[in-house]
């Protein structure tokens, strides 16, 4: 398991900050502007932060930084810890009464020109980065530890005249939310909702396949609390790193999705949940089985595939590996995805035995479904089935799984049944498969330009998430209202 650690990192060594300018300088007349934002955002809060008391139409710097924690391969078989500064920043011009609002602010430089109140968190970069090298000025004295905590400066050339720290994804009291952790043979999982809530409408949220953990069905249950919404983050499998005794299997085969209805069955005793309202929300592997789900049960009112499938694909986790060696394999058609009633649902095999020759995963997928046609045509999801409001999220450059042309699929099966009234897609045309987060997080903390026209579009992906998960909150509020 990977041990969690904070770490204090100096973005930049040199003198603490300061406002005041040196006696006799040309800026000694520098005066301080001030930023209104919160000590702390809640999990899944975007922050909302404007500027005041600057000169009017002056141009400013506007510079975000924090720390991201990063597990890197050891060489060894392992994982090291390295903490990860990062800073984002922009040119911004005050408005008329000298004033900016980061919501709204057109960018008129920086790590992205991107409108919208997350641009700064998303578009960060690396230290050594070019496009930040020449803000070093701004990191003087900057010092933070990978605890959610951001330091927010303003600059007026390379004079700092305001500063703010803030958190984000900061749990509420326990006087303000209910957290309940499910760990039985049955279902495993996580519930949140707000204290004293009646009746909310109710997520079922479905992980991809990173498989689950206590930690995250918890963080994610929260997320979705403070959204307004009675929440059940499902765990149906977990790798074995992170299980910490989850009884739930250790592989993703024949993961029975009557799951769900035992969370529906559960939720029924919960005051907080409406049973009647429910949405099933799932990330990649999870979307896949928020489209079995809608397609097999009548009661689910809403469906969000973020990069989902349009078919079921063969399970895995059932080839011992060890290092580049396959050590066992179950025989051929042995292991879907997913189960119904006992008897596996009708998937494409996925090559689990062969690991050259492709040139990325989606690759591996592509051909295998070319390959097994007659598999494919038997593991569609008939979708069109469903009863549900769907919204479906893709990406064109999806490096992971052919999101983007599997969300058309789905929207296609719809229409052709008459009920293209029932489905909304937003697909990124250049964004990958990283679209499932609130928009917060700094791709770039891990993620390399690539010059491939096949790879995702790392700021474009940045800001297709945070349109993504505005867009999703809205649909979920207005389905289930």
């Amino acid at each position: 398991m990977r041990p969690a650690y904070l770490f204090a990192v100096a973005l930049f060594a040199a003198s603490p900050f300061a406002i005041a300018a040196e006696p006799g300088s040309d800026s000694e007349a520098i005066s301080p502007a001030h930023i209104n934002a919160r000590d702390t955002y809640y999990l899944g809060e975007i922050p909302r932060i404007t500027i005041n008391d600057l000169r009017p139409g002056e141009l400013v710097g506007v510079h975000l930084f924090r720390v991201v924690n990063r597990w890197l391969p050891d060489g060894k078989g392992g994982w090291r810890n390295e903490p990860t500064p990062m800073h984002g920043w922009a040119q911004i011009r005050a408005d008329a009464q000298g004033r900016i609002d980061l919501a709204t602010a057109i960018l008129e430089d920086g790590t992205s020109k991107a409108v919208g109140p997350a641009t700064l968190f998303w578009s960060a970069r690396r230290a050594s980065d070019p496009l930040v090298a020449a803000q070093a000025f701004a990191r003087k004295g900057v010092t933070l530890k990978d605890d959610g905590t951001h330091l927010l400066r303003v600059t007026r050339g390379d004079a700092v005249i305001a500063e703010r720290r803030l958190r984000i994804n900061v749990e509420r009291p326990d006087a303000a939310m209910t957290r309940i952790e499910i760990r039985t043979p049955e279902l495993s999982g996580f519930f949140a909702a707000p204290v004293g809530a009646r009746r909310l409408p109710v997520i079922l949220h479905l992980h991809g396949s990173e498989g689950g953990s206590t930690a995250k069905a918890r963080d994610i249950a929260q997320r979705y609390a403070e959204a307004g919404f009675a929440t059940l983050a499902i765990n149906y499998f977990a790798w074995d790193y992170e299980a910490g005794g989850l009884p739930v299997p250790n592989a993703h085969r024949n993961i029975p999705i009557e799951l769900l209805d035992r969370a529906r069955t559960w939720l029924a005793d919960r005051p907080e949940a409406d049973t009647a309202r429910i949405a099933l929300v799932g990330n990649s592997k999870g979307g896949e089985f928020a489209m079995v789900g809608a397609a097999a049960y009548p009661w689910v009112r809403a469906a969000v595939g973020c990069v989902p499938s349009d078919v079921v694909w063969e399970g895995y986790g059932a080839a011992t590996w060890d290092g580049s060696e396959v050590r066992s394999l179950p025989e051929p058609g042995t292991y879907s995805s997913w189960s119904f009633k006992g008897k596996p649902l009708a998937y494409i095999p996925t090559y689990a035995d062969r690991r050259d020759g492709f040139l990325d995963n989606t690759d591996r997928y592509d051909r295998a479904r070319a390959e097994f046609s007659g598999e494919a045509r038997a593991a569609r999801i008939p979708v069109e089935r469903t009863g549900a409001a769907l919204f479906l999220i893709g990406g064109e450059r999806d490096r992971t799984w052919s999101s983007g042309a599997m969300v058309r699929s789905l929207v296609n099966a719809m229409d052709a049944a008459g009920k293209a009234s029932q489905v909304e897609a937003f697909v990124a045309p250049t964004a990958g498969h990283f679209l499932c987060g609130d928009g917060l997080y700094p791709h770039r903390a891990w993620q390399e330009d690539n010059a491939s026209s096949y790879a995702p579009d790392i700021d474009a992906q940045g800001a297709a998430e945070f349109a993504a998960y505005e867009a999703k909150l809205a649909f979920l509020r207005r389905i289930l209202r």
